[in-house]
């Protein structure tokens, strides 16, 4: 189908915006997306927001608006569902806007997901299913900072919302009679609540090989863990401006006490000797001088090969389950629960569920697998 779209509305002032605002508080569902530069920051730097309402699409400026509150509500407001695509960045964007998060957020990913179209569908792929409609993606990397942009920059903005709504209901339509609709609610008001970032201070335990290091070694990597993160939020640069990823571990393992010993770790390079080199080596002299009380405890070592076993029943089970269900084995195991599982047999020798899974997964599938897992084996 050719691609097509209204002239868009732009809103370029306080005023003009609150006024739509208050317009748009009395729908029942409004199309949102945004465009965003993040390539030398930490926090994305916003260039456009994109509303539609069916009927009319609206290009909101956030660098001509610096008076979002009349935008906060309307996010906030739980009457009005707030249709998005893969919306997480988008929730980080509007945050740095607005202050505020959006309730009652319908995301049509995650619903192509449970109707049965493909997990983590693009927007793209999405509207060729269901309406055969071709989006063209020829200004996905272009700079949205700049003004005036160009006709090829406000079509695909457009275009990004035009469609967005009409997919919310024919999404609705699948997924209403199915018990999978109060799941995905469950789902979409979980992207709303959730924190935007990782907890600096348990940022050391994502590091790979963390397991290795010794105590004081760990100490050392949980500070510099934890100064990158708080550092970069800072100073607005990306993490790997503070401390390279690669180079944490072997700060860690080596605790380097000069800036000659400093350069030789692994990643490290001369921008960021120059503006944190100092910095690193005196969290790196203070660390390693801690008690051993304030040492964090060492992290378990990867899973044993006698896991394998246990890891193939879940995954058998899992396939079963999602079969039944008509899910995606994705929508059911997710990633960060199959480990703690994994050990907890290995450990209790049972399999135990960790106290983070909640919700439907936790009722409809998790429990009745480790009850059944968990018999004695014929």
């Amino acid at each position: 189908m050719p691609v097509s779209h209204p002239d868009p509305i732009w809103v370029t002032d306080n005023d003009t915006l609150a006024t739509y605002c208050t317009q748009w508080l009395k729908l029942d569902a409004i199309a949102l997306d945004t465009e965003f530069i993040r390539t030398d920051t930490f926090y994305p730097k916003p260039g456009l927001i994109q509303l539609g309402t069916g009927q009319e699409v609206f290009l909101l400026d956030p660098l001509k608006i610096d008076n979002w509150q009349p935008f906060a509500q309307l996010l906030g407001s739980e009457q009005v569902v707030k249709v998005l695509h893969a919306c997480s960045e988008d929730i980080e964007v509007f945050h740095i806007l607005s202050g505020n998060k959006p309730a009652a957020i319908f995301d049509t990913q995650l619903a192509a997901s449970y109707a049965g179209l493909g997990h983590s569908l693009g927007y793209q792929n999405l509207l060729k299913t269901l309406l055969g409609v071709d989006l063209p993606k020829d200004a996905t990397r272009s700079d949205w900072l700049q003004r005036p942009l160009t006709d090829i920059q406000v079509s695909y903005a457009t275009l990004d919302v035009v469609h967005l709504l009409e997919v919310y209901q024919l999404l609705q339509q699948r997924l209403k009679p199915m018990p999978h609709w109060n799941w995905l609610l469950e789902d979409c008001s979980n992207l709303s609540n959730g924190d935007l970032y990782p907890k600096p201070e348990e940022q050391w335990k994502e590091v790979k090989r963390a397991w290795q290091l010794r105590p004081r070694q760990l100490c050392v990597l949980k500070v510099l863990a934890e100064y990158r993160e708080r550092e970069a939020r800072r100073s607005n640069v990306p993490r790997n401006r503070v401390i390279p990823r690669g180079s944490l571990w072997p700060l860690a393992r080596y605790m380097p006490d000069n800036i000659h010993s400093l350069s030789a770790i692994q990643d490290m390079r001369h921008s960021n000797i120059r503006h944190y080199g100092e910095e690193v080596l005196s969290l790196i002299e203070m660390a390693r001088e801690l008690p051993g009380e304030q040492h964090p405890k060492p992290l378990p070592a990867p899973l044993p090969k006698a896991a394998k076993e246990h890891g193939q029943r879940l995954k058998r089970y899992t396939s079963q389950k999602a079969e039944e269900l008509n899910l995606p084995v994705e929508l059911l195991m997710l990633g960060k629960i199959l480990t703690p599982m994994l050990r907890s047999r290995l450990e209790y020798g049972l399999f135990k569920l960790p106290e983070q899974l909640q919700g439907w997964r936790r009722t409809v599938f998790a429990e009745p697998m480790v009850e059944q897992l968990n018999q004695p084996e014929q």
